[in-house]
């Protein structure tokens, strides 16, 4: 009598091995009839499958399913794998993948397959609402880059215009980050004889750090504040300082650089407060280029209340070139991940420095060349006064 090689297989040993695993398994002779199944399955199908076709048990067919992974397995030995969805008798449905595997003899010949059916029905819907919650984070942050953008181009619209003629020339550049940070700046002839210049960097990103950075432009443009001598940059800190104290405007902070040129005797009074140092370079005739940073020793704008604030005067030698700018300038992560630095930054100044032109277009390519990334992940803001 001829030994039946599945038959031998069911030992005492493998049945209890095979069902204590938490898949499905079945073992499937070469005419498609079910010859094995753990507990799992016959829990899930409340009997005994034994003996039937699997296609009938399993999927209530009359004949053999078209994409029947089991005899491509049949036909090559090759181990296959599909997500099916499973009809249950109690009318649910199991979204189970499927893993079909040649089971040889001892000569290695097919004499049928094991076939392991993994539930996977919670993993897909919980993938199903990750991507959900995906498409509509992703549609959150297009609205959001949106708002972005147009906060970007509201910013752009309160900055002043290049100075490309006369005794004092000026030229910009200002680059937001991805997401949008504080900085803003301006200039204006206070009165015929005086010429102010001043840019703020205000804590954070977002739409919030740019109104305030506008607001702040906007008082400073106008001579909105009371009792203030826009001549005097001390004044005008003490005067911003209590305007704009940060706990009643969402715990900003803002620094700032404030400076006053008087055209008749070219004197430059100036104010910072936690902000850093402008630069000075002055080139007068038969004379080499000297470079001073112009800083003051200020608590940042928004902190303690009623605060008194030095000042400086330097005189400009001309002609003179004087750089204003935020910390988004030197605060540049390298390729190697290290950052650049505010020294590294003046050190490349008083380097690269040329009297009688622009300087910004060399700084900008320089800083582009050294940073892996195209966006900036502060505002990158600097002002070029000429003072000719």
């Amino acid at each position: 009598m001829e030994t039946d090689p599945i038959a031998q297989a069911r030992s005492g040993f493998f049945e209890i091995v095979m069902n204590t695993v938490s898949e499905g398994i079945t073992i499937i002779d070469k005419d498609l009839r079910i010859r094995f199944q753990n507990r799992v399955i016959t829990k899930l199908y409340g009997a005994s499958l034994i003996g039937r076709h699997c296609y009938a048990a399993y999927r209530g067919r009359s004949q053999p399913c078209e994409d029947c992974k089991v005899l491509d397995v049949f036909n090559d030995g090759q181990e296959r794998r599909l997500i099916r969805d499973i009809a249950l008798p109690d009318g649910g449905v199991l979204l189970v993948e499927l893993r079909s595997v040649a089971l040889r003899d001892e000569t290695g010949r097919i004499i049928g397959a094991v076939e392991v059916a993994r539930d996977v029905t919670e993993q897909k819907k919980a993938e199903a609402l990750l991507n959900k919650t995906l498409v509509e984070q992703n549609e959150v942050l297009r609205h959001l880059n949106r708002e972005l953008s147009d906060a970007t181009g509201y910013v752009r619209t309160v900055l002043p215009r290049p100075i490309t003629s006369g005794a004092i020339q000026i030229d910009w550049r200002f680059l937001p980050s991805a997401s949008l940070a504080g900085d803003s700046f301006g200039y204006h002839w206070i009165n015929e004889d005086y010429f102010a210049i001043y840019l703020i960097d205000v804590s954070g990103h977002g739409w919030g750090a740019a109104l305030l950075s506008v607001s702040v432009v906007n008082v400073l443009r106008s001579h909105a504040l009371p009792d203030t001598d826009f001549r005097k940059p001390h004044q005008v800190l003490f005067a911003l300082n209590n305007t704009f104290p940060a706990e009643k405007h969402n715990d900003l902070f803002f620094s700032i650089w404030y400076g006053v040129y008087n055209r008749h005797n070219h004197k430059l009074v100036y104010a910072s407060g936690g902000h850093p140092p402008a630069i000075l370079f002055s080139s007068p005739a038969s004379q080499p280029t000297q470079m001073k940073l112009l800083q003051t020793p200020n608590f940042i704008m928004g902190g303690q209340q009623d605060v008194d604030y030095q000042w400086k005067i330097q005189t400009v030698s001309r002609p003179a070139r004087l750089y204003v700018f935020s910390d988004g300038v030197y605060d540049i992560t390298r390729a190697d991940g290290s950052i650049w630095g505010l020294n590294a930054f003046v050190d490349f100044s008083r380097r690269a420095f040329i009297p009688d032109r622009s300087n910004l277009e060399r700084l900008q390519r320089y800083i582009r060349e050294m940073t892996p990334t195209e966006a900036f992940e502060d505002d990158f803001t600097i002002l070029e006064i000429a003072f000719n």
